[in-house]
């Protein structure tokens, strides 16, 4: 996913809904760190476009990405 697209996120299980509705659920997406060079397939970091917080997205995360 390209670094910069804002993304719209849907809580799949209690905890993703509870940090969708406390963060907002437009994200923008964030260069991932250099520091490991692979990273697996599906990571991404996220930053809240409502609060500014940053979390991680993977493929066992507790949303997804619903548009894009």
């Amino acid at each position: 996913m390209q670094t910069g697209k804002i993304v719209k996120l849907q809580g799949k299980t209690r905890h993703g809904r509870n940090r969708v509705n406390e963060h907002g659920e437009f994200w923008q997406v964030l260069d991932l760190p250099k520091r490991i060079p692979e990273w697996p397939t599906g990571t991404f970091r996220l930053q809240s476009i409502e609060t500014g917080d940053i979390r991680w997205l993977t493929n066992d995360f507790e949303a997804t990405i619903v548009e894009v």
